[in-house]
C-alpha cells in the first residue's frame, strides 16, 4: 500500500501503472535483495541497522516514517521496465545506483509534502477526486484493464481513491497562491535559472515571457528546502 502511495504522489502513477498494464502479460521481476554496496557511506547507526531490518530494510526515514526497501525496488524495476533494461544485469549496475539515490530523495520529498498537507489539514473534495479518478481511469483501455492494474497491485478502487487525495492535496499545497506570502525569489535568481534553461535548451521563450513558470518552479523548490530543513531526514543508500 505505501509502494503506491508514494509512487501516486510523485506524480508517477499514470506512467508507471501503464508500464504494468503494457507488461501484464509477463509476470513481475523478483524484487533484488538491495543490499547496501560495502563501499558506499552508510548513515545507520549499529542499532538503526537492527532496527532497519525488523522494518524491511529502510532505505530512508522521514519523521519516523520509513521508506521500504520493497518500495524503491518495485519502483526501479518499472523505472527500467519503461527503458527495455535489466536492473540486474551487472552492465547497468552504475545506473541502477544513480536511479536509486534520485528516487530515494524523490520518495523522501514527496512524504515531506504528504506529511505537511496532513498538518496544514489541506482537504481534497469529492467532486475534485471523483474528476481526477475519471481522468485516471481514461488513461486505459478499458475497465478490465484498469481493474486488472488494480489486482496487481493489490489494490482497492476506494484504497486508490484514497491515494489520489494525497496527491491532490500535495497539489494544493505546492500551488503559487500558497506559497505567495511563504516565499520570496529575486530577478537575480530567475535569471540564473533562466540561463540555465537557456544553456540546456537555447529554443526556449523570452526571459519576460518564462519568467512567471520560472518564479513559480523556484518558489516550489524554495518551499520545498524548507521543510526538508525542518525535518528529521536519514537516508540508508
Amino acid at each position: 500500500m505505501k509502494r503506491i502511495k508514494r509512487m501516486l504522489a510523485i506524480g508517477l502513477t499514470v506512467t508507471t501503472i501503464s508500464v504494468l498494464a503494457a507488461c501484464g502479460e509477463d509476470e513481475t521481476p523478483e524484487t533484488p535483495d538491495g543490499e547496501p554496496d560495502d563501499g558506499e557511506e552508510q548513515v545507520e547507526t549499529d542499532e538503526d541497522e537492527t532496527d532497519s531490518e525488523a522494518a524491511g530494510d529502510a532505505v530512508a526515514n522521514v519523521n519516523g516514517e520509513e521508506i521500504s526497501r520493497e518500495e524503491l525496488d518495485q519502483m526501479v524495476e518499472q523505472m527500467f521496465a519503461q527503458q527495455g533494461m535489466d536492473p540486474e544485469d551487472e552492465e547497468n549496475a552504475e545506473f541502477v545506483q544513480q536511479m536509486e539515490q534520485y528516487l530515494v530523495d524523490e520518495l523522501v520529498n514527496q512524504e515531506i509534502l504528504i506529511q505537511e498537507t496532513a498538518r496544514q489539514e489541506i482537504e481534497v473534495s469529492e467532486d475534485e477526486l471523483d474528476e481526477q479518478l475519471a481522468q485516471f481511469k481514461e488513461s486505459f483501455e478499458s475497465d478490465e484493464q484498469f481493474e486488472e492494474v488494480l489486482e496487481m497491485n493489490n489494490l482497492s478502487e476506494d484504497e486508490l481513491k484514497e491515494e489520489l487525495r494525497k496527491e491532490l492535496a500535495v497539489e494544493e499545497l505546492m500551488t503559487l497562491d500558497h506559497l505567495e506570502d511563504s516565499v520570496e525569489v529575486s530577478e537575480e535568481e530567475m535569471e540564473q535559472y533562466y540561463e540555465q534553461m537557456e544553456m540546456q535548451s537555447p529554443e526556449i521563450g523570452d526571459f519576460e515571457e518564462m519568467q512567471p513558470e520560472i518564479e513559480e518552479q523556484l518558489k516550489r523548490e524554495k518551499y520545498l528546502e524548507q521543510l526538508r530543513e525542518d525535518s528529521e531526514i536519514e537516508i540508508h543508500v
